[in-house]
């Protein structure tokens, strides 16, 4: 690519607080990567949110790392700051972002949108790929918000990556030698896994604007993009840079696993890094010995107590005299033999997921674990003198109702008391926590036909939660904010539309509800029901998973039926075709 002279050299003069910082995080950090700094291309990989949320984001640090590895560009990092009145800089070399050659967003938090919006405001760079011509870097996406929907920032980017970047970057360094962004842009069609926003048309029912009549490809572009990913020689990741002030601080993430055989209903992650591929055991083992005294292995899965290898990576932990740590846990893992190695380890606390405690909505949701079972569990994770567990629970799922409620509260209080009684047999009273989530329909899940439940009603069901659990002692509540769980779910399932809001409501500094009125659209149209024929956002993207699979677990859901989890030899989704 031809490079970028709009500043020859430039550094930023910024207050000698945010260099401060920066020093500090730098001199923190303890790295296995060395910055290919002679490299003619100049990259900068942006999380748009703070160091410590950046640096804690595992996709993140294997990107920034694969960057650095591809041979033709050396690659720094940059996050949101505090004060960007003065534009944004990278961590490395204090440059400005306008600077470089490519700039790569790692996006994974609808919430964030607006802080891309932010960073390329205080770089003066135009919102939108159509207006910047190539005096500007080139400006691409990758992260789970690009192959989950990535229509509503779809407009902003100039590329972005559909899978994982194991699988896509290789072929795209290989094709952006010696060309031009215009030319790069071109070319991307004929790399597997990247799509070019531009070379699309989405085309609204004239009189119902917020539904797609078609998506119209131009010439030369495929009609979809196919999400690309890694085989299992090539799955494994763990942190390449170290730092306290992550916010796992001093944890390396090891990913034991990609990818969930569970096939909950809710969880997108658990169908759009289909298929389940295990890391190779030696190299797990291999990053535990090489751990500092100071650090902690982080065992990083959406489902870390299915490998059939835990037991054994934990095992050799312990040997090595190596902490480690576990990701959220189900119930229905754990056994004397594994909450022995976990209680060794010297772990005060577990988190699982439980979502519901009525039977009709965990059918729903595809996640049958008996309230018998979870209470158990619960007694056993107290003997073994592990004083704290936080559970994990969703309200405003579909066909809720007061019962449902009701048989979840009693669950809670359930647990609260053989929580309590348990811990008094060890003479040691830790603390149980339950934090609440509105349900937010996500693309690519049999759910994402449904509906995010009005404000007023998920209000009143906050309450009701709230006033029936908040004063029992030993247990805390929390209950994550409605109006965050809002904006995540305007943006989850939303089009390009819902980029031209976003937009507005930034540039005019008011609220996306605000937004959303002033351009004359209805805010219940966007967290309504989808119809089963409609034309969805995010039907650009080929994930692998067919929607005929999804609607028949869909249909499914409604009529409360459960469906096991993959097999050996399993076909049904369309991944493993």
């Amino acid at each position: 690519m031809t490079k970028n002279s709009r500043f020859p050299d430039p550094r930023l003069s910024v207050k000698n607080n945010i260099n401060k910082l920066y020093d500090l995080y730098l001199k923190s950090e303890r790295s296995r990567l060395s910055n290919n700094a002679g490299a003619y291309l100049k990259a900068v990989i942006v999380f748009p949110n703070s160091y410590e949320v950046g640096m804690s984001n595992l996709g993140f640090l294997r990107a920034y790392e694969l960057i650095n590895l591809s041979g033709i560009m050396s690659c720094d990092r940059a996050f949101l700051q505090d004060d960007l009145s003065k534009g944004v800089i990278s961590l490395e070399t204090r440059q400005r972002l306008i600077s470089y050659d490519f700039i790569f967003f790692s996006l994974s938090y609808e919430n964030d949108f607006a802080n891309i919006l932010s960073i390329l405001s205080a770089e003066k760079i135009p919102f939108l790929s159509k207006d910047r011509d190539t005096s500007f870097p080139l400006i691409m996406a990758g992260g789970v918000i690009a192959f989950l929907n990535p229509e509503p920032v779809a407009p902003i980017f100039d590329l972005m990556f559909v899978g994982e970047a194991e699988a896509i970057f290789p072929d795209f360094f290989k094709n952006i030698e010696n060309k031009n962004k215009y030319e790069i842009i071109e070319s991307a069609v004929d790399v597997g896994g990247i799509y070019a926003p531009s070379g699309y048309n989405f085309i609204y029912e004239k009189n119902t604007p917020n539904v797609l009549s078609k998506i119209k490809n131009l010439s030369g572009f495929p009609r979809r993009i196919k999400r690309k990913w890694a085989d299992e020689k090539n799955v494994f990741s763990s942190s390449a840079i170290i730092t306290e002030f992550s916010e796992l601080s001093n944890i390396n993430m090891i990913e034991i696993e990609r990818g969930c055989k569970r096939g909950c209903r809710f969880c997108s992650a658990g169908f759009i890094y289909l298929p389940l591929r295990e890391s190779k055991t030696e190299e797990v083992l291999k990053t535990i010995s090489a751990l500092n005294e100071d650090e902690r292995a982080g065992f990083v899965g959406l489902g870390t107590m299915d490998s059939g290898n835990i037991n054994e990576i934990m095992q050799f932990s312990l040997d090595s005299k190596k902490r480690f740590s576990l990701s959220s846990i189900r119930f229905d893992c754990l056994d004397e033999n594994n909450l022995g190695l976990i209680k060794e380890t010297g772990i005060k606390t577990i988190t699982m997921g439980i979502e519901t405690g009525s039977p009709k909505l965990k059918k729903l949701i595809n996640k049958d674990i008996s309230n018998e079972n979870i209470i158990n569990a619960v007694k056993n994770i107290i003997k073994m003198d592990i004083i704290n567990i936080k559970l994990y629970f969703m309200f405003g799922l579909p066909y809720e109702k007061k019962e449902d409620m009701d048989e979840t509260i009693n669950l809670i209080k359930t647990i609260r008391q053989e929580f309590v009684s348990a811990s008094k047999i060890n003479k040691r009273i830790g603390m149980l926590t339950a934090s609440f989530s509105p349900f937010v329909p996500k693309a690519w899940t049999p759910l994402q036909w449904e509906n995010f439940e009005d404000l007023t009603t998920l209000r009143k069901k906050s309450n009701y939660l709230n006033d029936n659990l908040k004063r029992l002692p030993n247990l805390n509540i929390i209950i994550n904010p409605l109006n965050e769980a809002f904006t995540e779910a305007f943006f989850a399932r939303g089009s390009r539309i819902n980029s031209n809001i976003l937009i507005h409501a930034f540039t005019k500094k008011i609220s996306i509800k605000k937004a959303v009125r002033s351009e004359n659209y209805n805010i219940a149209d966007f967290i309504r029901k989808f119809g089963a024929e409609e034309i969805l956002p995010w039907d650009i993207i080929d994930q692998g998973v067919t929607k005929k699979y999804l609607l028949e677990e869909y249909k499914k859901s409604v009529n409360f039926k459960l469906t096991p989890q993959c097999f050996e030899g399993c076909k049904r989704c369309g991944v493993c075709r």
